[in-house]
């Protein structure tokens, strides 16, 4: 499946990394919500291959700038671009369609259908998805669909779900349905993926399994930028962290800059 996904990365440094093109930029973004400004100029770039994490106290914006990135929410002023393009106006599927996918906080599947079914619908791009292609271009249609199936069933194995395949996907635990959530969005073949706290609720052993899964993931060519608030997490994975508190930037670094960052400790500590 790695070759699938691209190409593998090399082993830069973090300030290798920041010297390359970012694959995601945002520059002052701003959203408010009645008169609270949520999101205040913030800026941020994420390099091409690497992971990065994005950190703050609760209500710091954490979740309304992952909305802003990939247009679940319009921001009021600001720009996005990603792989060199801006897309701060293109509807949400257009984005993903691009390669920028995203999960929740509270993973969201369709509860009553199979876990493969909720892989399958995660496809792009498929001939059958015209309904006259179905008369018109049966061969290609099951063609495609079969090798869709191939992919989805290899993706579940990869995280441990294949025995689960043809179970509802409300029978998964809330880490299962974390593991399904980030699989299907595999199926778009992203070059990124936005991972909203993919170890909140998850007992400490899938938690390590998760981080396994993002590891080998970057290593086989995704992007991927994380909010989470289990620190271990995000200093094991991170090449670099951006911390957001109030709505704006705070400071971004290493991991190791981060944990000794003033600002951070005050923030975070009240230090």
């Amino acid at each position: 499946m790695g070759n699938e996904m691209g190409n593998e990365m090399g082993h830069e440094t973090p300030e290798t990394q920041l010297e390359v093109q970012p694959l995601l930029s945002a520059i002052d973004l701003c959203k408010s919500y009645g008169g609270l400004r949520a999101v205040d100029r913030v800026s941020i770039q994420v390099p091409s291959g690497s992971i990065t994490g994005l950190i703050g106290p609760n209500g710091a914006g954490k979740t309304t700038l992952f909305n802003l990135l990939c247009n679940f929410a319009h921001p009021d002023s600001g720009q996005v671009t990603f792989d060199g393009a801006p897309i701060h106006t293109l509807p949400s599927h257009q984005i993903s369609q691009k390669g920028l996918v995203r999960t929740f906080q509270v993973a969201r599947v369709l509860s009553r259908l199979s876990v493969m079914e909720n892989m399958l619908l995660a496809a792009q791009h498929q001939t059958g998805e015209k309904f006259w292609n179905v008369w018109f271009r049966p061969g290609q249609t099951q063609k495609e669909e079969r090798q869709q199936r191939e992919y989805a069933s290899e993706i579940l194995a990869s995280v441990g779900l294949s025995a689960m395949a043809q179970s509802y996907a409300g029978a998964l635990s809330g880490g299962q349905r974390k593991l399904l959530e980030i699989a299907r969005a595999l199926m778009v073949r992203p070059k990124m993926i936005l991972l909203d706290e993919p170890a909140a609720g998850v007992n400490p052993t899938l938690i390590n399994q998760i981080c396994e899964h993002i590891t080998q993931w970057n290593q086989a060519g995704i992007t991927f930028l994380i909010i989470e608030h289990n620190m271990d997490v995000i200093m094991s994975l991170c090449d670099r962290v951006w911390v957001l508190a109030e709505g704006q930037n705070l400071a971004s670094g290493t991991p190791i800059e981060i944990q000794q960052d003033p600002l951070v400790l005050k923030a975070y500590l009240g230090q």
